[in-house]
């Protein structure tokens, strides 16, 4: 009668006061609400709050900005909310933007790869 459940995406935090440097993986959707300086590769989504900032690059399904990008971004579709700034070259299928977002860059209407 009720099939089996698929399990949830895990999701990993990265707090406001956190900064972190290098070069991060992850298995699922990923919150920043903290500073990254460096590459992000995600299997589910991103999203970066209000008060987060990435510098680097950014590889996932679907990327959700409220703070800042700085630097490439390569996924199926890119939202940018309210006061989100993206700045760089945006490689997807989608993008939205939304009220005063800013998108200051080129973008590729390129799919999703893992390269």
């Amino acid at each position: 009668m009720f099939g089996q459940k698929k399990p949830a995406n895990s999701l990993s935090f990265i707090a406001q006061e956190c900064h972190l440097t290098g070069k991060l993986i992850f298995s699922g959707d990923v919150l920043i609400a903290g500073h990254v300086s460096g590459d992000i590769k995600a299997q589910g989504n991103v999203t970066i709050e209000p008060s987060g900032t990435v510098d680097g690059d950014v590889l996932c399904r679907e990327l959700m900005i409220a703070g800042q990008l700085t630097g490439k971004a390569r996924c199926k579709k890119i939202t940018l909310h309210d006061q989100g700034i993206f700045e760089g070259d945006a490689y997807c299928e989608n993008i939205e933007i939304l009220d005063v977002g800013q998108f200051l860059g080129y973008r590729h209407r390129d799919p999703l790869t893992t390269a």
